[in-house]
């Protein structure tokens, strides 16, 4: 393939962004993928040769400030103002035919749904990937619980404009007993004006609004493939911009998790403790060239004529296809928290709570789910070492005598009390195998004061009883005969969420306390699993 490398495309305030182009053989003039990448461009070698050989011109281009390019980094801000830029000056190059489309994953996904807003009319059609669009609810935030992982590492990476230095291990454990961002910035040794800013907006306000993308919707026409894994922590996006486009939209969602959407081979077809079979091993870059294929060169393949959502149906693991997100087959089937750790269909005879003693400075250690790279274990693991703290509460249900399959939004209704004005509650659905293995299959959370708005946060009345609702996330699993439904109450998950002191202050301000928290079910507070249970898909 002919490369052009080190173009210096000008953004519209004058900075010039590193540019590589890549091109087929022939005259020309081509459509062409654009990829817009914090992570250096010269990481894209293989999308690079896969979009050429399959007849595009393919352009990488530095973000501003990282690596080649002029300007300084700051995240998320400027990306819409040089991705128009970088479609302007596409457009008017010799070898692009004006019909472009835009491709990546995580930050590279990001970057496209604020181009797609401003409606250039070279771009046609978008593929984001595992990228969220509400940045204080999913990626820096969990619902209002401060994801200290995702902040350490994603800030460590960019703690250099020019460089992604090595991720050096690190002692979480130290990092929860440091107090405020500057003693954490002198212990793991990089620049914190980005975390700064992120622990400081401690609601939903205009400076995370003026980065999020999600109320961008009504202002994209394009056609889109939005794609992800059920234990990836940002495929939530995915699904809410996959039924808010305009345009024909596409949803296709494997049992990966996010460093692994992109491979083929043994990491789609294993992924945790879980083996997926071959019929996993999908190459996603193939299914996006069909999209491209389809919208930017008119060649169809068929793909246009697939229902719209794609799903990797773990336990039967195989492919299911549905109309729409979530299937609309899907019916809610409720199990309720019941006495002695029981979870049961029927709403409880009888009222009763589960209590447990919340200690920030001894926390539940993170292990499995929906994790950033970085933490491990990761994805469906093994969990019974938890299940003998005294601070995890655990509701298991009887054995199922026929498989029990559960495609879409898993909820829970939790009725709580606690002895603080503000803590955090964090659960888990878990399928128990026959052979006593307790896995999880997804999970949730939900900073109390931000149960109502995660823009006005309301503090709690110490001992009065309230209810959250939790989005437990997405999945598509069919629990086998045999296993036991199992669901896991906690308040905490160290170090994918930063230990909440039970304090109104701000993060790392105030002496750590004990909270007294109560789980509260029976009749008349019904805490309960929501499932969306699916039969004959």
């Amino acid at each position: 393939m002919k490369a052009l490398l080190q173009r210096m495309a000008p953004t519209h305030d004058g900075v010039g962004l590193a540019t590589d182009v890549y091109l087929p053989p022939g005259p020309g003039p081509f459509p062409t993928i654009l990829v817009r990448t914090p992570y250096h461009k010269q990481g894209l070698q293989r999308q690079a040769r896969h979009f050429v050989e399959g007849g595009y011109a393919f352009v990488a281009q530095d973000c501003r400030g990282k690596y080649d390019s002029e300007g300084h980094f700051v995240p998320l801000v400027d990306e819409a103002a040089d991705g128009e830029a970088a479609l302007d000056w596409i457009a008017d190059q010799p070898w692009c035919n004006r019909r472009v489309g835009m491709w990546g994953r995580s930050y590279l996904g990001i970057v496209q749904m604020p181009v797609a807003a401003r409606g250039h009319e070279a771009l046609r059609c978008i593929a984001p990937s595992v990228a969220p669009g509400s940045y204080f609810r999913d990626w820096l935030r969990y619902d209002g619980c401060f994801a200290l992982a995702n902040a350490i590492r994603w800030s460590l990476t960019h703690s250099s404009s020019r460089t992604q230095p090595a991720m050096d291990h690190f002692d979480w454990d130290d990092l929860n007993h440091l107090d405020g961002i500057d003693a954490i910035a002198q212990r793991v040794g990089f620049p914190t004006q980005a975390l700064q800013q992120w622990t400081e907006h401690d609601s939903d306000d205009e400076f995370w609004q003026g980065l999020d993308w999600d109320h961008l919707y009504p202002s994209v026409n394009l056609p889109a493939l939005h794609s992800g894994g059920w234990f990836d922590h940002l495929t939530r996006t995915q699904y809410e911009s996959f039924r808010a486009l305009k345009g024909e939209q596409k949803l296709f969602i494997g049992p990966w998790g996010h460093q692994t959407v992109s491979g083929t081979g043994a990491v789609h077809t294993r992924y945790g403790d879980w083996e997926f079979g071959i019929d996993a091993d999908v190459d996603l870059l193939a299914q996006e060239m069909r999209f491209f294929d389809a919208h930017l060169r008119d060649i169809d393949d068929g793909f246009n004529a697939l229902p719209p959502v794609r799903l990797f149906l773990m336990g039967e693991n195989r492919w299911v296809e549905t109309t729409d997100w979530p299937p609309p087959e899907a019916q809610i089937q409720a199990w309720y928290l019941d006495a002695e750790g029981g979870l049961s269909r029927d709403t409880p005879a009888t009222d009763g709570e589960d209590t447990y003693r919340y200690d920030p400075l001894d926390p539940v250690p993170t292990r499995g789910g929906s994790l950033y790279w970085g933490l491990g274990p990761i994805g469906p693991v093994d969990v019974r070492s938890t299940l003998q703290r005294a601070d995890v509460l655990c509701y298991r249900g009887e054995k199922l005598q026929a498989p029990l399959t559960v495609i879409g939004d898993v909820g829970l209704e939790l009725h709580v009390a606690t002895d603080v004005e503000d803590t955090d509650f964090i659960a888990r659905l878990c399928v128990q195998a026959a052979e006593g293995s307790v896995t999880c299959v997804t999970q949730g959370q939900q900073r109390c004061r931000f149960r109502k708005s995660p823009a006005r946060p309301e503090p709690l009345e110490p001992d009065k009883e309230t209810e959250l609702q939790l989005s437990m996330g997405q999945t598509a699993y069919t629990f086998p005969a045999g296993s036991r439904v199992v669901l896991l109450v906690t308040s905490s998950d160290f170090p994918r969420i930063l230990p909440h002191r039970n304090r109104l202050a701000p993060l790392w301000e105030g002496e750590p306390v004990v909270a007294t928290q109560r789980v509260l079910r029976g009749r008349s507070t019904p805490s309960r699993l929501l499932l969306p249970v699916v039969e004959g898909l």
